[in-house]
């Protein structure tokens, strides 16, 4: 019988794409005096004077005024088109130090995966569970959470070495000034953000310099890989190389789903 971790390293095959780290690179944005409408749209954007950087992933965009910071995702890859509608797309911001760069996040799409921690024992289950995927009210459980992904907006906070993750409407964050919007007319996906320079929202942006970073975070199964052979096998309690090789094995299931991360220090001074 197929397990749960190569069924879905089966239903990401296509994507085959290993996480995508660099060296965090420092951007002055330009200020814009036509602030953008938030639509999903790049057509009221100067694309050459704001872009931050192409990759092969997506495009990435950002400009000023002197109240909000505007960003801009143009994603080109279908592989991690897909992995953002099932794992999420976490944008981070921070105007602190580089250890605290991650401490708040904002991910939209949340993700169909995501949306199960609504359900501690689904989502218990969905990570633990070899047969999960073979259940086919599972699949339709993750089908139906697919027409959600764009209206929920999942906030993931770390506090040392506790991630909390939490949802919200997406409405519910223009109380906070901020808004997010996706082209949802075409192929692959784009996201357009306001974010308020100022302490009223949840990143809480001050000064001038402020740490973005785009991540995909596919989830953490805790399922044994029954492609690992050898003498010694002890299940989840299995030591040495073993469990190196149990490590490696998850490490290569995230990979394969699209795991990603991209840092920038930017500048919002001319």
């Amino acid at each position: 019988m197929m397990t749960h971790l190569r069924l879905i390293s089966i239903l990401f095959v296509s994507i085959l794409i290993l996480a995508g780290c660099s060296s965090t690179k420092t951007i002055t944005t330009p200020e814009t005096e036509s602030s953008p409408e938030i639509d999903g749209n790049i057509s009221d954007w100067d694309m050459q004077e704001t872009l931050i950087e192409r990759t092969d992933i997506a495009d990435y965009y950002a400009t000023h005024d002197n109240e909000f910071l505007y960003l801009y995702i143009d994603v080109k890859s279908p592989g991690h088109n897909q992995a953002m509608k099932q794992s999420g797309f976490i944008i981070y911001l921070n105007s602190g130090s580089e250890e605290e760069r991650n401490r708040i996040g904002l991910a939209f799409p949340s993700g169909t995966f995501n949306l199960l921690r609504e359900n501690p024992a689904v989502y218990d289950d969905f990570t633990s569970d070899q047969e999960w995927f073979q259940q086919p009210q599972n699949r339709e459980r993750l089908e139906a959470l697919e027409s959600s992904i764009f209206n929920r907006v999942m906030v993931v906070e770390r506090m040392g070495s506790d991630t909390n993750y939490g949802f919200i409407e997406k409405e519910r964050l223009q109380i906070d000034g901020i808004n997010i919007e996706t082209g949802d007319n075409r192929r692959l996906m784009t996201i357009e953000m306001q974010i308020p320079l100022n302490s009223s929202s949840i990143y809480n942006l001050t000064g001038d310099d402020v740490w973005l970073g785009f991540e995909i975070d596919p989830p953490s199964f805790r399922i044994q890989d029954n492609n690992n052979t050898g003498s010694g096998r002890q299940g989840y309690g299995r030591r040495g190389s073993m469990s190196q090789s149990s490590n490696a094995s998850r490490i290569n299931i995230r990979q394969r789903m699209g795991a990603y991360e991209r840092w920038y220090l930017i500048n919002l001074g001319e």
